[in-house]
């Protein structure tokens, strides 16, 4: 059972675990336990990288370090900028975090399976943010103002982080001007799906 006052209160065991396995991988490998905080992504990063190095040596174990990547950047996410899980199955793939200020969801695990391959074109979970649809062109807009992003600098964990920080702005923003101040979303106020933030 997990206390009131534990960081992980309230999160599945399900990403408590795999969280905690990245951070243990990321020690083993480098030296250095990330705490959760958005500094450690550079880390985190950098681990990832080495881990992608040795895909075709260690195929058996690509999958536990794609998880385990997400549900870690998943959680600080969730720690900084405020947004809980949803995880209704076993299936990953059905997993999501949304946010309780801004009406924004994503499956943080596609985001690590993103991260290990440095593609979209894997076999894990979608990444794409998921946006109410009055949202969609307003973020696509603001997105496709921001500086490109170099290759190597695409899939990485404090990219995603920025990206998601940007979108979660400017989804509040837009709250505001409804009239939806200090407005604080469940679970209930997400069981109608949302549409990827491409598709308008």
């Amino acid at each position: 059972m997990i206390s009131a006052d534990s960081p992980f209160y309230g999160v599945p065991s399900q990403i408590s675990d795999l969280s905690n396995s990245l951070v243990d991988f990321v020690e083993r490998a480098v030296g250095i336990r990330p705490d959760y905080s958005p500094d450690t992504l550079s880390i985190v990063d950098h681990f990832s990288q080495l881990a992608h190095a040795e895909l075709s040596d260690r195929p058996e174990v690509s999958d536990l370090t794609a998880q385990a990547l997400g549900a870690y950047f998943g959680e600080v996410l969730r720690r900084s900028e405020g947004a809980f899980w949803q995880v209704p199955n076993a299936n990953f793939h059905n997993w999501s975090l949304c946010g309780v200020s801004s009406f924004v969801m994503i499956n943080p695990i596609g985001v690590g399976y993103d991260a290990l391959y440095a593609t979209t074109g894997h076999q894990g979970p979608s990444s794409q943010l998921k946006l109410a649809p009055e949202d969609r062109q307003m973020v696509n807009a603001r997105l496709a103002s921001l500086p490109p992003t170099r290759d190597t600098e695409y899939f990485t964990l404090c990219t995603r982080l920025e990206v998601i920080q940007i979108t979660m702005e400017c989804v509040l923003g837009e709250q505001n001007k409804r009239g939806y101040d200090d407005m604080v979303f469940t679970a209930d106020d997400y069981s109608n799906e949302l549409r990827p933030l491409g598709e308008l």
